[in-house]
């Protein structure tokens, strides 16, 4: 996941991309006025938005949160030493995931953070003990969790995902394999059914890297991996192969 931290004060700024990164995240950039943190969101297309309100510049945190929810919404958290009333319901009109108060530590970060990446989900789950036992599926990806982090996979570095009983293990282009707590078969009902297809009960495969299909041995390639098909699904599988 990557986060944009928009921070005018330079001991700050070194705090918060200290911090994300020891929590495993992506830092898309680091600005201290409106103007470079637009031309950042537009270049990088974050995740997250770590944002302090008083910036440089005429326009303020709160005003380019609002600009930057015109063009697409997306998490806020803010991180900041004003208190006033005022400044607060400022804040709120732009639905922040978090308002955190200077000084802070790492704790409060952390669960900001994934409290804002549960608000990604199309299905967010609605406490932060439910969020770490699961991943979270996006129209155009994953988030999944290692370790501490979450690391976001989009579909197409996805090759194919294989049962691993209450398990499933995800595949990737780039030969990574991500655990994900979630068994094959509700995955599957996550997923894009334009671009993912069964071939065995044990197997879904990305339509994206599918080359070949042997009929005789039973077998698909998957942009060189072999992968099993079985009678079952075969007839869906030259039926999508037609699709094409």
């Amino acid at each position: 996941m990557k986060i944009l931290i928009v921070e005018d004060e330079p001991i700050h700024a070194d705090r918060f991309e200290m911090l994300a990164e020891q929590l495993g995240y992506e830092v898309a950039g680091i600005c201290d006025n409106a103007f470079d943190a637009l031309d950042c969101f537009h270049q990088k297309a974050p995740d997250l938005l770590l944002l302090d309100i008083h910036i440089r510049g005429e326009v303020d945190g709160i005003q380019l949160a609002e600009r930057i929810n015109q063009t697409r919404p997306m998490p806020i958290v803010f991180v900041t030493s004003m208190q006033d009333d005022e400044t607060f319901a400022r804040a709120q009109s732009v639905h922040p995931i978090a308002f955190i108060l200077k000084p802070f530590d790492t704790l409060q970060l952390q669960r900001a953070i994934e409290l804002a990446v549960s608000r990604l989900s199309s299905n967010p789950t609605p406490a932060l003990s439910n969020f770490e036992q699961n991943d979270l599926v996006l129209p155009d990806c994953l988030f999944v969790k290692v370790r501490e982090k979450l690391e976001k996979v989009i579909f197409d570095d996805i090759l194919f995902l294989e049962s691993e009983g209450r398990y499933t293990m995800l595949h990737t282009v780039g030969g990574r394999k991500f655990a994900i707590r979630i068994p094959l078969g509700e995955l599957e009902e996550k997923l894009p059914t334009s671009r993912f297809a069964r071939t065995h009960r044990s197997y879904l495969i990305n339509l994206k890297w599918l080359q070949s299909v042997d009929l005789q041995d039973m077998l698909v390639l998957v942009k060189d991996k072999t992968v099993s098909l079985s009678k079952g699904f075969r007839d869906q599988i030259l039926a999508r192969l037609d699709q094409v």
